[in-house]
């Protein structure tokens, strides 16, 4: 029993032994006993479970589970410790603290991916659901075939891109660049870079021809990419207007920066000492195609 200033007399019980833990601590420092171990997770217990009470964590995630993670935690921050910066007590906390914030987190992000399906939307909801969704995947596939263009002088590549929009329409998207570069390489023989070029060209022309059928998004602001994959982007913001510059981003997504110098069919490498430099001419190719493109299916 411990006195406090609500308690003078000791009306207070301890749930966490200092000295105890510390101790514990040291020993498996030292010895790397697995039974150490097992009583520092048994002497922390109980201010896990003060502070999931007190914080009221069970609300998003059940208790087991927090202890579970605790304690999984705790096995592997107990190296950390260091007596001179603080004490067992303040350092245990802080790792149950933090726990518990990382599994609150992580369970808002999950719960915010879902949406709770309401009587509104079972009414929504059509008997022929199958039947209209192939329709619209049919309608989908046609207008792709129809409105893919190119630049592609080579038949070969040609019979490439063809196949590349045909795979696209059967699988729905699902495969990803590097699988169909490598299945062009087996099927037609090309190379391992040209492979992956037609795809990144191709992929561009198909995203050009939905684009307008996508539903609206927010604006891509250059600031935002620093730190991502996409950063590169953001050089070529000045020479865009800021819708040009968000259908931009889209279409490029995941391609080759190397397009902006394919896109043009007198470049015939990705060298860019060995092609004009990138302007807005190669800007406005990739937004809206090249003027001298043919229809990939005739």
């Amino acid at each position: 029993m411990f006195a406090s200033r609500h308690h003078p007399d000791g009306g207070a019980s301890a749930h966490c032994d200092n000295c105890a833990i510390e101790a514990a601590i040291t020993e498996y420092q030292s010895t790397r006993d697995v039974r150490a171990l097992a009583t520092i997770v048994d002497l922390t217990r109980d201010r896990a479970q003060t502070l999931i009470r007190f914080r009221k964590t069970t609300r998003y995630v059940p208790m087991d589970e927090l202890f579970s993670d605790v304690h999984f935690k705790l096995m592997y921050a107990v190296d950390k410790f260091d007596p001179s910066k603080g004490s067992a007590f303040t350092f245990v906390s802080q790792v149950i603290a933090n726990t518990l914030s990382t599994a609150v987190t992580s369970r808002r992000k999950n719960l915010a991916r879902h949406r709770r399906l309401t009587k509104v939307d079972l009414n929504s909801l059509t008997t022929n659901g199958e039947t209209e969704s192939q329709h619209a995947i049919d309608d989908i596939a046609h207008r792709v075939r129809s409105g893919v263009r190119t630049t592609l002088d080579d038949e070969i590549e040609r019979d490439v891109q063809r196949w590349f929009v045909e795979s696209f329409c059967d699988d729905r998207f699902e495969h990803r660049r590097h699988e169909c570069g490598d299945a062009a390489r087996t099927v037609y023989g090309v190379g391992h870079l040209r492979s992956r070029e037609l795809y990144d060209l191709t992929m561009l022309e198909v995203r050009r021809v939905l684009y307008d059928d996508l539903p609206q998004r927010p604006q891509i602001f250059p600031g935002r990419l620093h730190g991502t994959r996409l950063a590169w982007m953001s050089r070529y913001a000045p020479l865009l207007s800021q819708d040009e510059f968000t259908k931009f981003v889209t279409l490029m997504r995941n391609l080759s920066p190397f397009v902006l110098l394919l896109i043009g069919p007198q470049n015939k490498s990705r060298r860019q000492d060995r092609c004009p430099a990138i302007c807005r001419r190669n800007l406005e190719f990739i937004l809206h195609g090249h003027p001298d493109a043919v229809p990939l299916f005739e």
